[in-house]
């Protein structure tokens, strides 16, 4: 009897109403070449027809489907599905991601079989490189510097929605997903793979809807998302507690809506007692002022854009510049405050701006 040859792929999808996202996805992966791979699609309970579409949707492709039900949150499903992986690779995937052409699955094993060669016992993770799939194809500074933030050899600025390739043995190693909180299970993720391992940026690109910055808005979307990582990052496990209730959107247009958010986090800090909020501002002030890189970065990219140049290839003049001659004035107790009283200004101006057009 012929043996069927092995998976070479496990793409680990987590669904929670996504059956909008599912024929593109399907049809996506149906037109890689040259690798033998098996999707899991890991429901978290969806409420639209996501399931049954999916059920109909695996008919005649040529790869394997396994759809599974798990409990909500995306750490939790991908898990899941994980355990269920019979691949030689696991790939994380969202639901909305697409590759570029047919071969980036079979070119992206290839370069990390060649460079799990090169590094023998050194565990690693591979991602891509971002571009965003939107509405208006206008070229967009923004976007376009969010793109080049993802080719960065830098651990903060790897997110989920570039994909994260590595062994199952690696990822049984870190104890898979932390499902400690129901979201940035990537951001955990990546930072506990650079502890004990490497990263590697695959030569191909992945592509992502833009779709949910294009109707809460990009600028406050980046907000919250900057909020959410700084209060991650000085151990404000409260605010994730009452984040679900502040995070809300225009019934009518979707659009984000800061004031919620922000009034709330302002009537919780009050509530704390005046060592504890010093406390807080200053640790705030001190992963700000670790971020002013990003200020140097944006004059890189802003070049590349105005040259009509990739996102892979920004030249590295002004980051390097910071590295060189400024960092190392950054990192004391001195520009923590500067930077602490800087951001609880910005914080007030935000509310108060948020306030107005709230109510306007």
């Amino acid at each position: 009897m012929q043996q069927e040859p092995a998976i070479e792929l496990s793409i680990i999808v987590p669904v929670l109403n996504e059956a909008a996202e599912l024929p593109d996805l399907f049809e996506n992966l149906a037109q890689q070449r040259g690798i033998r791979h098996e999707l899991i699609l890991c429901d978290g309970g969806s409420s639209d027809a996501t399931l049954p579409m999916a059920a109909d949707l695996v008919l005649n492709r040529p790869f394997t489907v396994n759809t599974i039900r798990t409990p909500r949150g995306r750490g939790v499903q991908m898990n899941a599905g994980a355990r269920q992986a019979k691949g030689e690779l696991l790939l994380f995937l969202h639901a909305d991601s697409r590759f570029t052409a047919p071969d980036t699955l079979n070119l992206a094993v290839a370069a990390f079989r060649k460079h799990l060669a090169v590094l023998g016992t050194i565990p690693f993770a591979a991602r891509f490189g971002l571009s965003f799939r939107r509405s208006n194809s206008a070229p967009s500074l923004a976007y376009f510097f969010y793109e080049a933030k993802t080719r960065l050899e830098r651990t903060d600025c790897i997110r989920g929605d570039q994909g994260f390739m590595l062994t199952p043995t690696f990822f049984r190693c870190l104890g898979g997903f932390d499902t400690t909180l129901p979201f940035y299970e990537d951001v955990r993720l990546a930072a506990l793979i650079a502890r004990h391992g490497n990263w590697l940026l695959l030569p191909e690109r992945i592509s992502t809807s833009a779709r949910r910055f294009e109707t809460e808005g990009l600028a406050p979307r980046q907000v919250v998302n900057a909020i959410i990582v700084n209060n991650s990052i000085v151990g404000w496990d409260e605010f994730f507690a009452i984040l679900p209730n502040l995070y809300q959107c225009h019934a009518a247009t979707g659009r984000l809506r800061l004031w919620p958010l922000l009034e709330g986090i302002r009537l919780q800090l009050a509530k704390q007692g005046p060592k504890w909020r010093r406390a807080f501002w200053l640790a705030t002030g001190r992963h700000v002022a670790a971020n002013i890189w990003q200020l140097f970065f944006w004059l890189d990219v802003r070049r590349a854009f105005r040259l009509n140049k990739g996102a892979d290839e920004v030249d590295s003049f002004w980051i390097n510049f910071y590295h060189r001659h400024l960092e190392r004035h950054t990192r004391n107790p001195l520009m923590d405050m500067a930077t602490a009283a800087a951001v609880r200004v910005w914080f007030r101006v935000l509310l108060l701006k948020s306030r107005f057009l709230e109510n306007s």
